[in-house]
């Protein structure tokens, strides 16, 4: 018997509950079901489960919320990086506007201090060889730059215009070997040329030992070279060795404007050199 009931055990138990199923419902259907055995039951136990799923479904609902707020809080940084970098850019576009427009500012002050014929121009190019040190403007002939214009910027002396094309022109620099700018020691008024050298950097050249130079003095272009105006910054004397031999003295320059670092200037036309001075070396 035993052995046929664990055989059976599925259908016997189907067979039982569609019993009772049955049974209920007839019970129903004639008035007689005054009570339901059967829904009180259920009730307790699918109470936990209804429970439980509840609460599951919260919890789906509120990770779906966050992850959702999260998507969209990634949007956004995203959205705000690109927008922090783009206010960066501006920043440094304004930046630089502002700082051409201040050069050119003063450009512009120092230009009415210098013949009205005299050119702005901008540095395009650049060459600093052991043999030549010069920079290439973009302004030439078709412009009215011509072949030995002395090329200034508001903090000093650059250097001379030395070959012209029609839309650009080449400036031998002051570090360059073969340059030269007559100038003046504005406190003692010592008289020398101002010019580049292989060794020693620019130096002030013919000054007689007699003459009274000290480090720190200030040179400033003489305008007896009829090319550079009187009075422009060339430099500042930063060595003075007297030999026990000679007649000239050396003496160290560091010039006022820096090549590199230059990217504006004016072009001044040369003016009528005055008589030269026989005295003068």
């Amino acid at each position: 018997m035993l052995a046929f009931l664990r055989r059976n055990q599925v259908l016997l138990s189907s067979c039982l509950c569609v019993f009772l199923s049955l049974s209920i419902l007839a019970a129903a259907a004639r008035g007689r079901l005054r009570a339901d055995p059967v829904g009180p039951l259920l009730l307790t136990f699918m109470r936990p489960l209804q429970i439980g799923a509840h609460a599951v479904g919260l919890w789906v609902r509120e990770i779906a919320d966050l992850s959702a707020r999260l998507g969209g809080l990634a949007s956004e940084n995203r959205q705000l990086r690109e927008r922090i970098q783009e206010l960066a850019a501006e920043r440094n576009r304004l930046l630089e506007v502002e700082a051409t427009n201040q050069r050119l500012r003063e450009l512009l002050a120092f230009r009415s201090q210098l013949p009205s014929a005299s050119l702005t121009a901008s540095v395009i190019g650049s060459s600093a060889s052991t043999w030549f040190r010069s920079l290439t403007l973009d302004k030439g002939s078709a412009d009215g730059v011509v072949k030995g214009m002395a090329v200034v910027s508001p903090t000093g002396v650059v250097g001379q215009v030395v070959s012209v094309t029609s839309r650009s022109a080449r400036v031998l620099l002051l570090t360059d070997p073969h340059s030269g700018v007559d100038v003046i020691v504005q406190r003692s008024r010592a008289r020398g040329i101002v010019a580049g050298s292989l060794d020693n950097g620019p130096v002030m050249k013919y000054v007689k030992r007699s003459e009274d130079v000290e480090i720190g003095d200030r040179l400033i272009t003489s305008g007896v070279d009829g090319v550079f105006p009187k009075g422009l910054l060339v430099g500042t004397v930063t060595k003075v060795r007297k030999k026990s031999f000679g007649l000239f003295q050396f003496v160290g320059v560091d010039l006022a404007v820096d090549p590199s670092r230059i990217e504006e200037v004016l072009a001044v036309p040369p003016e009528a050199a005055p008589p030269k001075d026989e005295n003068r070396p």
